[in-house]
């Protein structure tokens, strides 16, 4: 019969409790039986005097000898095309070296002496396509002025 088959929980606790009762009263009935025969088997094997036997060193296995190390391996000649690739990196990286210490030596610069960013619109002519066509017709009337030995109109002789 299961425990939980019976509904009440005094009686599942009354089922309980019977169990472990008999449970622990058959293992002190074991206990019991098999004392007396340990202690009648003791008690008929006379006590001999123990002699003190002679320590016996134990003996350590061989250890074997340590390998010899391996050669270190030889380096192989490089192909044409990875000495190639060798060098370029080796000049990328100085490149880049090179343009940090500038990029540092820039920043140390007054902004005067700094080099203007590349994408600064040229205030003469940046925009407007009009300005552009007259500065142009400018230039080129200036050009043929001086071939031909004219001077400016703003130039006057005194």
């Amino acid at each position: 019969m299961r425990i939980y088959e019976i509904t009440n929980p005094k009686d599942q606790l009354a089922l309980l409790r019977m169990i472990m009762d008999n449970t622990w009263a058959a293992i002190s009935r074991q206990r019991q039986i098999k004392a007396p025969v340990d202690k009648a088997t003791s008690l008929v094997l006379p006590k001999k005097a123990v002699k003190p036997k002679a320590i016996q060193k134990t003996k350590k296995a061989p250890y074997a000898a340590a390998p010899k190390p391996l050669p270190k391996p030889k380096p192989l000649s490089q192909t044409p095309t990875q000495m190639h690739h060798q060098q370029l990196k080796t000049k990328q990286d100085y490149a880049q070296e090179v343009k940090k210490t500038f990029d540092k030596d820039a920043v140390k610069m007054p902004k005067s002496l700094q080099p203007l960013p590349t994408n600064i619109i040229s205030p003469i002519g940046g925009g407007d396509p009009e300005l552009n066509k007259k500065l142009d017709q400018a230039r080129r009337q200036g050009e043929q002025n001086r071939a031909s030995g004219s001077e400016p109109h703003s130039f006057n002789k005194i």
